[in-house]
């Protein structure tokens, strides 16, 4: 009983060395710009759809917090499906480590204005306060709370998500209330066009 125990903490601790690892490499190859973009047309009910059966596993059976996917008629996008998933996928693997109970939900809100599409992911979680907000999309930023030692992290994955957001010419941000939960957007336009001769930049 106690080896296998040691032998879960050397694999959650390699586990979370191997994510770490990853998120450093994206980050990197992004900044360096040495990533492509691979924009392609898709519907975005079908990336909902894609993402609902590779998150579910992560909920148990009898998870008091539920996972929402409001999936939006008939959306097309134009823009790297596999870079926009991944944004929603760190977006949601974040809520589901500080939501002990609730739900998290998943949405699409088209901006017809701005040639965008407003992502959200919504969550009853804990709630981030005001002074902390930006903390979290610098690179190994985290706030201190009581899940803290139990959802460990690298502290990369949002930084990871505002440099995909601002590689596909969109945004980041999260607007949260301390005690009820967090919303975090991903602003992306809806077809991406390459800017010739500028350079990546983090907000």
């Amino acid at each position: 009983l106690e080896q296998e125990k040691q032998v879960n903490f050397i694999l959650q601790g390699s586990v979370s060395l191997n994510d770490m690892v990853n998120d450093l490499l994206d980050i990197a190859k992004i900044e360096s710009g040495k990533v492509d973009v691979n924009a392609a047309e898709f519907e975005v009910g079908e990336m909902f759809r894609a993402l609902r059966g590779m998150l579910r596993p992560l909920l148990a059976e009898d998870a008091p917090v539920a996972l929402v996917f409001d999936e939006p008629a008939g959306m097309m996008m134009n823009t790297d499906e596999g870079k926009l998933s991944q944004i929603l996928r760190n977006f949601v693997s974040n809520a589901l480590k500080f939501t002990e109970a609730g739900e998290i939900v998943v949405r699409a809100e088209a901006m017809p204005d701005k040639g965008c599409v407003r992502f959200s992911v919504s969550d009853t979680g804990l709630g981030i306060a005001h002074d902390h907000l930006q903390i979290i999309f610098e690179e190994f930023g985290q706030v201190a709370n009581h899940l803290q030692a139990k959802a460990k992290g690298t502290g990369l994955g949002l930084t990871l998500c505002r440099n995909l957001a601002t590689l596909l010419n969109g945004s980041v941000n999260v607007e949260s209330t301390p005690g009820k939960g967090s919303v975090f957007y991903a602003t992306i336009p809806a077809v991406y066009t390459e800017r010739p001769g500028e350079q990546f930049a983090p907000d």
